[in-house]
């Protein structure tokens, strides 16, 4: 049967994840071809990274690396005899054990071709192979093969010629980054006393790999096995002492790592580093080995399949479960140092729920969740995180409260209940009390800056904005943005309000007036309504300056608000989308007047004909022409009503 080797390479795309794979493969090559029993002894590979315009490239004070585009391999090892160049020849040669005769199509899936040079021994005669591989029918192209006279020196050369442009820009550029990934995806033979010695070279500098090893890694590695059903699994685990975190579950079939998880999705903690006796920060890599890997890898050795859902039979094994028997080992072998870790995160949890109260709650009802927010966040990504976690918990709450409230059909249940459902019964009043308290705490320091400013006679701005912003409208600000209810808790639930905007800017008044009544001040009003159009209400609130006293005629407030509910009655009204409704004529309209009850004030209000209010700090009349309702508040009155209408609230948190 003949295969088109062409078609073959195109079959499957190289995943850019996976740029420096046929890189590990050909390094694997030579691996095996040290480890035949007739190969030399020692072993040695050297690796060279060959670059764009190199010749004229330094290394030091280079501050972008220039693309990789070949590497090339030199190994010892018994080469390209008859038998090697044959298995060479099949698709999916079974010459090698383990192997899968497939790993070079890897090579010009991200190579535009492979040039291999090898002189090996046979039968006390020296050969030498040369050949190139190329994305051809027929694959191998330009071969020959010659004896070669006076030479005792065996090797073996590949070179992986031009790195296709799409690959170059996920090729790691630092070299020791390389040496680092050839170490993790063939870390099962760096464990070998035997393992070849193998040479980085790039631009003059070289690095030995097993030294890098051997530095990472202290040479602690430490072995265990773990049984699933009927498959067993051993375990390399080695500390890293490296400046990165790693922590991650290497999965490795036929000798070379092909997928990875991080240990952080089933031990948050381990996001970070440990710490060992010595207190030197390491991670943690465990390499995991196994036939039910080897005979599940796919072809390219780039996935392992895996049991999906459900296992029926018992020689199967899902990622999952084979994931989590892991990490309970690497729980119980590290105990006091993922101990320590889950404190210091927990530690910092409880730093940020102490100056955010509204969160506490969290701490009894989720600890196992804040204990899984990673400890390096940020204060603003935290919140972010912490806040999940409260909705989460607040569903709860409402989800187990509508299933309990559902069999409640008599006075009687209602006293079952309480005495059944304590702890959901205190879980509820939590949950409501720790949002509440923050939010009552927020109206205290609310009114108590109201006060001052009136104390310190600020200006206009100061106090209209601290009510609700200026030249905004309802849409661009939410529910806890402002703080209406200082003057009416209804004035909260509007469906539409302008603040310091003229009418001309007002959709829900088709009207063309600039009015803007003492426009060196804030004294534009906000409009709000309660209902759904026809609107059943419209409200107005027009702010005067602390303690003024300088009115003229026309800036009477109690002409202005005539004036603002003359233009919403007479103007043809439409609403943000630009669409006519009717304001029916019966429609009432409230207005509020905020000001100091100054002497000119008073006698305006007198003039046209307002009572003075119960309390005597504030006037009210009602407008037949407009339907309107007119209250005249001091500054003092809704200082004075805000803190008696929240004063239990104040009393309760003991903020009074």
């Amino acid at each position: 049967m003949q295969i088109d080797i062409k078609g073959k390479i195109n079959e499957k795309k190289l995943a850019y994840s996976n740029t420096l794979l046929p890189l590990f493969e050909a390094i694997v090559n030579s691996i095996q071809a040290i480890e035949e029993e007739s190969a030399t002894k020692p072993g040695v590979i050297e690796i060279d990274i060959i670059r764009s315009n190199q010749g004229d490239l330094k290394l030091d004070g280079q501050e972008k690396l220039p693309d990789i585009i070949d590497f090339i391999i030199k190994d010892n090892g018994i080469g390209f005899n008859e038998d090697n160049f044959e298995s060479f020849n099949y698709a999916h040669s079974t010459y090698k054990k383990g192997g899968r005769g497939v790993g070079r199509f890897t090579w010009l899936r991200a190579f535009n071709r492979a040039e291999i040079e090898s002189r090996y021994e046979i039968k006390g005669s020296w050969k030498l192979r040369k050949f190139s591989f190329e994305p051809t029918k027929r694959g191998i192209e330009k071969h020959s093969l010659e004896d070669v006279n006076g030479t005792s020196e065996r090797f073996t050369i590949v070179k992986l010629k031009g790195l296709k442009e799409d690959y170059r820009k996920w090729c790691n550029s630092q070299s020791e980054d390389i040496a680092m990934k050839i170490i993790e995806h063939t870390f099962i033979y760096f464990l070998n006393s035997d393992c070849p010695r193998i040479f980085l070279y790039d631009l003059g500098n070289s690095i030995i790999v097993n030294d890098l090893f051997f530095l990472f890694t202290n040479g602690q590695v430490k072995n265990e096995n773990v049984k699933i059903r009927n498959n067993y699994f051993k375990l390399s685990i080695v500390k890293l002492y490296n400046d990165r975190v790693d922590n991650k579950i290497h999965y490795c079939a036929n000798n070379r790592e092909v997928h990875i998880d991080k240990l952080s999705i089933d031990i948050p903690e381990l996001d970070n580093f440990l710490v060992d006796d010595e207190g030197i920060k390491f991670s943690l890599a465990v390499y995991v080995e196994g036939n039910y890997l080897d005979q599940n890898v796919n072809d390219e050795r780039t996935l392992i399949n895996f049991a999906k859902g459900e296992v029926e039979f018992p020689d199967q094994t899902t990622q999952e479960e084979l994931r989590r028997a892991i990490s309970e080992l690497i729980l119980s072998e590290f105990v006091e140092q993922i101990n320590h870790l889950s404190e210091t995160r927990l530690n910092k949890v409880k730093e940020f729920v102490a100056q955010h109260p509204r969160y506490r709650q969290l701490l009894k009802y989720k600890p196992d969740k804040l204990k899984k927010i990673p400890s390096t966040l940020s204060e603003d990504k935290m919140e972010i995180e912490v806040f999940k976690i409260q909705q989460e918990l607040e569903l709860d709450v409402k989800k187990e409260t509508k299933r309990v409230l559902k069999f409640i059909d008599n006075e009687d249940d209602v006293e079952d209940f309480d005495e059944k459902h304590k702890e959901l019964y205190s879980k509820i009043i939590e949950v409501g009390n720790a949002k509440l308290s923050e939010y009552v705490i927020h109206r205290k320091l609310v009114i108590d800056l109201f006060d001052k400013l009136l104390k310190k006679r600020a200006p206009e701005k100061a106090v209209h904005s601290l009510i609700f912003p200026l030249q905004t409208l309802s849409d661009e600000i939410g529910f806890e943005d402002h703080n209406l209810w200082m003057l009416d808790e209804k004035l909260s639930y509007h469906k539409y309000l302008a603040s310091d905007k003229s009418f001309k800017q007002i959709a829900e008044v088709n009207s063309e007036s600039k009015d803007r009544p003492d426009i060196l001040i804030f004294n534009k009003p906000f409009a709000f309504t309660n209902e759904d159009k026809p609107y059943q209400s419209v409200v107005l609130v027009e702010f005067k300056r602390p303690m003024r006293d300088d009115y003229s005629e026309i800036e009477n407030p109690i002409q202005q608000v005539n004036r603002y509910a003359r233009e919403i009655i007479e103007g043809d009204a439409k609403d943000k989308h630009e669409r006519e409704f009717d304001l029916r004529t019966n429609t009432p309209i409230y207005a509020y007047i905020i000001c100091d009850l100054t002497k000119k004030l008073k006698a305006f209000a007198k003039d046209a004909g307002y009572k003075l209010l119960p309390s005597g700090d504030g006037y009210f009349s009602f407008n037949d022409n407009y339907n309107m309702y007119v209250e005249i508040l001091s500054f003092d009155k809704v200082l004075k009503d805000s803190k008696e209408r929240n004063r239990v609230l104040f009393e309760k948190l003991n903020l009074t």
